[in-house]
């Protein structure tokens, strides 16, 4: 990763695994304390403004560390696909939310203090065998990546601006 001034967004090369796993990270340093940044990340609600094309999150059990919650994922224009998924979190440390079906999908957000602000990461990693059987080898990675990417960007460039612009409290009542 570069060494970037506080607000510029960061990106990794996507990795693929035989054309079936592609994984995308990206960081960004918002100008806020770790504790308010994890308290967003934290309610399962907030992940439909989070997710990359996560328009709708339905919480089926909450624990004090832990969610299993339904999410409704756009795939094009018309269609809509519902999965079971988990959310996990150590507190000021990650976010990590995951599915398996029909997409095995994780995307992990870490938290990294620095100061008065925080440099937030996430990776996403997708599988699209499970969906696709064999003919998801035949889907270029970059791609997916080409895809993804930019959905992690406006998400990340997103929640900086509400999270600086706004303060905590009014991000969560917006969603």
């Amino acid at each position: 990763m570069n060494t970037v001034r506080p607000g510029d967004l960061t990106w990794g090369r996507a990795k693929a695994n035989n054309g079936l796993v592609v994984t995308v990270e990206r960081s960004r340093r918002i100008a806020a304390n770790v504790d308010d940044v994890f308290d967003v990340l934290t309610d399962p609600q907030t992940l439909a403004g989070l997710l990359p094309r996560v328009k709708k999150v339905e919480v089926l059990h909450r624990g004090a560390s832990s969610a299993r919650v339904a999410t409704h994922m756009a795939v094009g224009p018309f269609v809509t696909i519902r999965s079971e998924g988990d959310v996990h979190w150590q507190h000021n440390q990650e976010v990590v939310f995951t599915s398996r079906h029909p997409v095995t999908v994780e995307s992990r957000w870490s938290f990294v203090p620095e100061g008065k602000e925080t440099n937030l990461r996430v990776k996403l990693t997708v599988d699209l065998a499970p969906m696709l059987g064999p003919l998801a080898a035949m889907v270029p990675a970059d791609q997916v990546a080409d895809v993804i990417g930019p959905d992690l960007d406006q998400v990340l460039t997103a929640l900086a601006r509400r999270i600086e612009g706004l303060g905590v409290s009014s991000f969560c009542q917006d969603l």
